[in-house]
C-alpha cells in the first residue's frame, strides 16, 4: 500500500503557553514517533511517504498535492491535543479529494480521548499508544492479509454502524529491540535543530520507553505505561553509529523522561557511548543522579542535563507527587556543577495550593540552582493526568474543556487552575516575573556573553531570550 504519514505542527504543542516565534526558537525536532510507524510499515512492505509539518513551508498545499500525484490509500496522522485541529482540518480536505483514503490518528490525543477523537474528526481509524504493532495488523486486515475482525485488533478505535468502538488494550511491547530503526531517510533530517545544541546539526534518541513514577501534572504514563522498558545497549549504539554515518551527526539528545532508573543498564549504555566519541545530552531526575553517576556520563560524551526541579517548596512538590525534595535538587546541581555537567532546568509554577511565597521559593531556587538556562512554565491541565481530574473535581475546570477545545469552542490551550489562591491572570503574571529575575541578572548575562562561539551563536540565543521573556502569553 501507498501510505502517507502527517505530522501536523507541533510548534504550539511543546509547553501549550508561549507564541509561534519563541516555539520556532527553541528547536525544531524530528517526529520519531511517526518514523517509527514509517519503518515498521516499510519492513512490511509498503511504500511510505512522511510529511513533516514544523519544517515545511506551505505544508498543506503540499499534503494536497501529493495527495492527488500519488494517489496513498491510507493517510496517517500523529497529533496531540493541542494539533489535533489542524489533523482535522488535514484529513477533512483529503476526503474531499478522494472519499475512499482511509485516515488513521495515531499519538497522544487518541489514546486520552479515544472516542471523542473520532466523533469530532474525520478519521476513520484510531491508534491507541504505542503503535508499531497494531498498525501493521490494522493495514494487514485492510489488505485482507488476515482473517482477524476487527474488534479482534488490540487498541484501536474506529467506527461501525454509527458507533464508536474501542477495542482492549494491546500489551506494550516487552522487547523494544524487535523494532526497525526509526525511518530518518524518510525526514529533511538537515532542518531539525536545537537553539541549545553545541553543534549544528544533532540527532534525537529514545533508548527507553515508560515511566515508573507518579507525577500529577504528566500523562507519559497513561500513553507509554508506568513499566519502564529498555533498548539493549548494544542496539541503541547500533542506530547511533548508523546515523553517524549517514548524516555526519556526532551530538544526541536522549528523549527519555529517565534514562538511568537501572543503573548496570545504564553504565553499559556509557561504555558504548563512550567508543562512539559522541557528545549528548538527556533528560533525567534529580534523584536519579551522584557524583559517581554523573561522573560516568562526562566520561561518556554528557555535556548537558535537563532536569525537572520543578519547585521551590517541599509541599507543593508533595502535592504534585514529584517525589524529590528541595535538599535533593541542590544537591543535585552540586554534584553537576563539580562534575562539569551543564544544567538546564524546568520549573512550573500555579501547581494546587500554591501562593505567591511557594512561588518565589521556586524563583529562588533556581537562582540557587543557576543552570544555564530555565524554562518556567504555568501548571498546564494536560488531558488524562491527575491534575486536571483534580482541577475537575474540585470545579476549578469544567469536564467538557478538552471536548470544547477539540471541537473549536475553547481557544486556550493552556488551561491552568483559576481558582486557588492565586487566578490564571495572576499565574501568567508570576511567570514572567520569574523570567525576568532569572534572565536579567547581570551575572547571567555576563557569564552568556563569555560563552558566546559565534555572530550566529549570540543572535540566536539572544533572540531565543527575548522572545522568551517578553512573548509569553
Amino acid at each position: 500500500m501507498k501510505i502517507l504519514l502527517i505530522n501536523p505542527s507541533l510548534l504550539q504543542a511543546t509547553t501549550g503557553q508561549y507564541e509561534e516565534e519563541l516555539e520556532k526558537e527553541r528547536g525544531v525536532y524530528p517526529p520519531l514517533g511517526l518514523a517509527y510507524i514509517a519503518a515498521v510499515l516499510e519492513k512490511a512492505g509498503h511504500q511510505v511517504k512522511i510529511i513533516d509539518c514544523d519544517v515545511e513551508d506551505n505544508y498543506e498545499e503540499k499534503i494536497l498535492s501529493l495527495t492527488k500525484e500519488w494517489q496513498p490509500q491510507i493517510v496517517g496522522f500523529y497529533a496531540m491535543t493541542w494539533s489535533f485541529r489542524l489533523a482535522k482540518n488535514i484529513a477533512d480536505k483529503i476526503k474531499l479529494i478522494n472519499p475512499k483514503i482511509i485516515t488513521v490518528l495515531g499519538g497522544p490525543n487518541v489514546t486520552s480521548m479515544s472516542k471523542l477523537s473520532l466523533e469530532l474528526g474525520n478519521f476513520d481509524f484510531g491508534v491507541i499508544s504505542e503503535g508499531e504493532l497494531t498498525i501493521v495488523e490494522l493495514i494487514d486486515k485492510l489488505e485482507g492479509k488476515n482473517n482477524l475482525e476487527l474488534e479482534q485488533i488490540k487498541g484501536i478505535t474506529f467506527k461501525k454502524n454509527g458507533q464508536i468502538i474501542i477495542t482492549p488494550p494491546r500489551p506494550l511491547i516487552d522487547n523494544l529491540d524487535i523494532l526497525p530503526f526509526p525511518a530518518r531517510h524518510l525526514l529533511p533530517m538537515e532542518k531539525y535543530f536545537d537553539v541549545f545544541s553545541r553543534q549544528k546539526h544533532f540527532a534525537t534518541i529514545i533508548a527507553t520507553r515508560g515511566c515508573p513514577f507518579n507525577c500529577t501534572f504528566c500523562d507519559r504514563k497513561n500513553r507509554m505505561g508506568k513499566l519502564w522498558r529498555v533498548r539493549s545497549p548494544k542496539n541503541i549504539a547500533d542506530e547511533i553509529a548508523e546515523i553517524q554515518a549517514k548524516y555526519g551527526i556526532n551530538e544526541f539528545m536522549f528523549f527519555d523522561d529517565n534514562l538511568i532508573v537501572d543503573k548496570n543498564w545504564a553504565y553499559e549504555l556509557f561504555d558504548r557511548l563512550k567508543k562512539l566519541n559522541i557528545i549528548w545530552e538527556c533528560r533525567e531526575r534529580v534523584d536519579l543522579v551522584n557524583e559517581e553517576v554523573l561522573q560516568k556520563m562526562k566520561d561518556a560524551g554528557c555535556y548537558r542535563i535537563r532536569f525537572g526541579f520543578e519547585a521551590g517548596d517541599n509541599n507543593v512538590l508533595k502535592t504534585i507527587k514529584k517525589g524529590i525534595t528541595v535538599e535533593q535538587s541542590l544537591a543535585c546541581a552540586k554534584a553537576c556543577k563539580y562534575v562539569g555537567i551543564e544544567i538546564y532546568g524546568y520549573y512550573i509554577i500555579g501547581a494546587p495550593g500554591e501562593t505567591k511565597e511557594t512561588i518565589e521559593k521556586t524563583i529562588q531556587l533556581a537562582l540557587r540552582v543557576e543552570p544555564s538556562f530555565a524554562i518556567f512554565s504555568k501548571t498546564i491541565l494536560i488531558p488524562g493526568t491527575e491534575i486536571f481530574e483534580y482541577a475537575v473535581s474540585t470545579n476549578q475546570i469544567s469536564p467538557t474543556y478538552w471536548q470544547d477545545f477539540l471541537s473549536g469552542k475553547e481557544t486556550n490551550g493552556a488551561p491552568s487552575l483559576t481558582k486557588e489562591k492565586l487566578s490564571e491572570p495572576e499565574i501568567d503574571d508570576l511567570v514572567k516575573l520569574a523570567d525576568r529575575k532569572f534572565y536579567f541578572r547581570p551575572s547571567f548575562i555576563i557569564k552568556k556573553l563569555l560563552d558566546i562561539k559565534s555572530l550566529d551563536h549570540l543572535m540566536s540565543q539572544a533572540k531565543m531570550g527575548m522572545a522568551l521573556i517578553f512573548k509569553t502569553k
